[in-house]
């Protein structure tokens, strides 16, 4: 296995697409709850949480990277 860089960036662009997908399925969770339409809201709602997950992993990685000792 290759070692993980210590220079590692964060890709905006890819939280911010991830970040915007789980908003929109969290949307479509909220609505197909509402509306009764179970088969739409638990989805919807996986898919949410896994980009929610994306994003904080993200972050976290990238604070602990910035934050540990060299």
């Amino acid at each position: 296995t290759r070692p993980i860089g210590s220079d590692y960036q964060l890709d905006w662009e890819s939280i911010l697409i991830e970040l915007s997908l789980g908003i929109i399925c969290s949307v479509m969770a909220v609505y197909g709850w509402n509306t009764g339409m179970v088969i739409m809201a638990y989805p919807s709602g996986l898919v949410a949480l896994m980009c929610f997950g994306l994003v904080a992993y993200s972050l976290i990685t990238f604070i602990t990277g910035k934050v540990r000792p060299k």
